[in-house]
């Protein structure tokens, strides 16, 4: 089965983590509800107000499952997951209303720092952070 995943930090190409991502194929840029924070060498999507800019890839049940165990999320038991992986609908772009899955940041916030705009990659150039 095929899957739509939004991805929004490390995964997109030209960062750290894009060869997860191989094989995966992509649909479009997009950008969906929620705001963006600083985990450290990553960043974390949360529910909220304005919107995270990212990209949409499909991939299958496999590449998903690989995914899930990059990301740290424990199937089943979301307390024990550093990400949660749930469904949220595309804002704005050619997939605007689709859903798709993505992952949320599930650890306490407290003194983290905001990325208020949304964007991983403007946030990295802009505090000269290499990829």
């Amino acid at each position: 089965m095929q899957h739509a995943l939004f991805i929004y930090g490390t995964l997109m190409p030209g960062l750290r983590l894009e060869a997860e991502m191989h094989g995966a194929r992509f649909v479009g840029a997009a950008q969906v509800p929620g705001r963006l924070v600083d985990v450290g060498l990553y960043p974390g999507l949360l529910h909220g107000e304005g919107q995270v800019t990212g990209e949409v890839y499909e991939v299958d049940d496999a590449h998903l499952a690989r995914l899930d165990a990059v990301e740290e999320m424990v199937p089943g038991d979301r307390a024990a997951s550093q990400y949660w992986r749930e469904q949220v609908t595309v804002l704005a772009g050619a997939l605007a209303g689709q859903r798709v899955w993505t992952y949320v940041y599930n650890r306490p916030v407290d003194g983290l720092v905001p990325i208020p705009h949304g964007d991983y990659r403007r946030y990295i150039r802009e505090i000269g952070r290499p990829s």
